[in-house]
């Protein structure tokens, strides 16, 4: 039997993640996500007991449920001043908009609510700096750490498996 789907996101990666996330609101849209790599509490990587890659096709390091971000130290930035270019492609203000709703999804899913990297220590850092020509961007940070951040994606996994299909393990191809 073939299914139909409104919707297909291909990877389950932070933006797939997100995608379902906001489109599973419209509870009439069938959407499909679709993971090359394992599901959420099939992940693993023998270089995190070992230290040594195995050359695991696909890499569970970087594919599977959460994407890289899933055994990342979970450090979210803040701040449209680093890590890309999305300014270019839309007011700074909406941007900042975009990524306060994006913290605030991570917030309800779990994330710590402490935030680092600004205040008087930053700006007398920033001070120095000056004084030697150079110019410190002090970007607020959300550390979520290794585990939360697992615990998050899985609790995002939980949330949408009643309300959306997902086939991990399925390479997307024409």
């Amino acid at each position: 039997m073939r299914m139909r789907y409104d919707v297909i996101i291909i990877g389950a990666g932070p933006a797939g993640i997100f995608a379902a996330l906001e489109l599973v609101r419209r509870d009439s849209l069938r959407v499909l996500l679709v993971e090359r790599g394992p599901d959420i509490d099939r992940r693993s990587c023998p270089a995190r007991t070992t230290g040594v890659c195995a050359g695991c096709s696909p890499c569970g390091i970087t594919c599977g449920w959460g994407g890289a971000g899933a055994f990342s130290d979970g450090k979210l930035t803040l701040s449209p001043e680093v890590g890309g270019w999305l300014d270019q492609f839309m007011p700074t203000e909406r941007l900042v908009e975009l990524i306060a709703d994006v913290d605030a999804v991570w917030l309800e899913y779990g994330a710590t609510r402490e935030v680092h990297g600004g205040g008087k220590k930053a700006d007398k850092i920033r001070r120095e700096a000056l004084k030697h020509g150079m110019t410190l961007i002090a970007a607020p940070v959300r550390h979520m750490g290794t585990e939360r951040a697992f615990a998050i994606l899985t609790a995002m996994r939980r949330e949408l498996e009643s309300r959306l299909d997902v086939r991990s393990g399925v390479k997307a191809e024409r």
